[in-house]
């Protein structure tokens, strides 16, 4: 019974520091039920802002590089990716502090919102029709800046709006979004549009702006007062994204677990077709059939995996109010799975090592979002922090496909796994450093 009552206590205690906002910032803290119509639009809204993202990097743009440079393909999509990245690290945070300032009358969230989804929509029509290798580089640059400034403000309404002890569940939601977006991008890519692939960039272009204006319409988006923000300076506003790892420890363990976890888990998703294509020779083993259905096969084991464990180790967290057990050992079966190909390249080892993956990768994108949240520095700013969190996210997107490419064209696709494995365990065992979460 006291150990029950602990975790009560803490999670309590957790709670009321998370929902406490600083006295003079007129920012008033939502708790919504955050109900089945919440839950569901705001998992549609990650659905399409990840199938803006993912299905692209992953089909689409490999598809037209192989088409424009056969040659070169692995160095050019590194370049594409890499390039990328660095928009997506200057975006991330910018967009979050920008949201944070926000004294729109639509509110802090909602009018950011429609900006970065009405800019994606365009440069999606840009990227659809590059005819080089070059344009292809500028649009997923754009859609790279502005797809990370509407996920950051999409996850910060995680902390505005829902409770400390229903934040599993909900980013379970947020989880799922990722590896569905993949299959189902995916689906539309190699099986409705095969032959006309550019009618894909379109169907997701319809799908964002569908999905965005329904969590548009139902957000209660408080409007942050005029009179509590301080007059512009831009030398205080770039300070702003300083965030001192002495005064809060846990946010910058939080940020280098994140970081080691998905350089090796980019290295290997970004240059997966190409694995399958190269490494596993697909088409030789199964005449007729070509390595996007190959990679639709692995990326479909892998979000009924998700599926499951995405939301088993959300109940099981929010239940036991327990955080860094259930991201430990989803970190850990994530670098156990990059190891099996490693081990083994062949087809079936490839079916292991999507199922246990997707086992690990559901359950720390569950759970690992929730414990983030629980270490934001400021109430005022979490937009911001979380786009500084994002930089996990996005300096892998620069250096992986680096990484990966150094790696395929010099020691072998094995060599790639087994280094993705390495950072992945790495990821996961110093989380053990984060100590204000349990």
């Amino acid at each position: 019974m006291s150990d029950v009552k602990n975790i009560s206590d803490a999670t309590a205690s957790s709670e009321a520091t998370a929902n406490t906002a600083l006295p003079d910032s007129g920012v008033e803290e939502q708790t919504s039920k955050a109900g089945a119509t919440f839950q569901m639009v705001y998992f549609l809204a990650n659905l399409a802002t990840n199938a803006i993202l993912l299905p692209i990097i992953i089909y689409l743009i490999p598809h037209q590089i192989q088409a424009l440079d056969p040659v070169n393909h692995v160095t050019s999509l590194g370049i594409v990716e890499s390039i990328g990245g660095i928009f997506y690290l200057i975006s991330a945070p910018l967009a979050g502090a920008l949201s944070d300032r926000s004294t729109s009358r639509l509110g802090r969230r909602r009018f950011w919102m429609l900006i970065h989804m009405l800019c994606a929509s365009a440069v999606i029509v840009l990227l659809a029709n590059a005819p080089t290798v070059w344009l292809i580089v500028v649009g997923w640059s754009l859609l790279q800046f502005f797809g990370a400034a509407l996920l950051t403000v999409i996850q910060a309404i995680i902390p505005d709006q829902v409770p400390v002890r229903r934040r599993g569940m909900i980013s379970a939601y947020a989880g799922l979004a990722i590896p569905l977006a993949a299959v189902l991008g995916g689906v539309v890519v190699a099986v409705i549009f095969k032959n006309t692939p550019v009618t894909s960039y379109y169907v997701f272009i319809v799908l964002l702006i569908v999905a965005v204006l329904l969590l548009f319409a139902i957000l209660q988006d408080r409007v942050l007062p005029k009179e509590a923000q301080a007059p512009f300076q831009f030398g205080q506003f770039l300070r702003r994204f300083w965030v001192d790892p002495r005064e809060h420890p846990d946010f910058a363990w939080g940020l280098v677990t994140r970081l080691l976890l998905f350089l090796g888990y980019y290295a290997v998703s970004a240059y997966l077709q190409y694995y399958i294509q190269d490494g596993l020779h697909y088409a030789r083993l199964f005449p007729g059939k070509e390595a996007l259905q190959g990679t639709l096969q692995v990326q479909s084991i892998m979000t009924i995996m998700i599926l499951i464990f995405s939301f088993t180790a959300g109940i099981v967290s929010d239940r036991i109010g327990r955080r860094k057990p259930v991201v430990i050992a989803s970190a850990l079966l994530i670098a156990v799975a990059l190891f099996v190909p490693a081990i083994s390249p062949t087809w079936p080892a490839m079916q292991v090592f999507a199922v246990l993956l997707g086992a690990g990768y559901g359950g720390y994108l569950a759970v690992d979002t929730a414990l983030i949240t629980q270490v934001l520095p400021s109430a005022n700013d979490r937009a911001r922090d979380l786009g500084i969190i994002n930089l996990a996210l996005s300096i892998p997107l620069i250096v992986s496909p680096i990484l990966a490419a150094t790696l395929v064209n010099s020691l072998g696709y094995p060599a790639l796994f087994a280094v993705a494995g390495v950072l992945a365990a790495l990821g996961g065992i110093l989380v053990l450093r984060i100590k204000s979460v349990r």
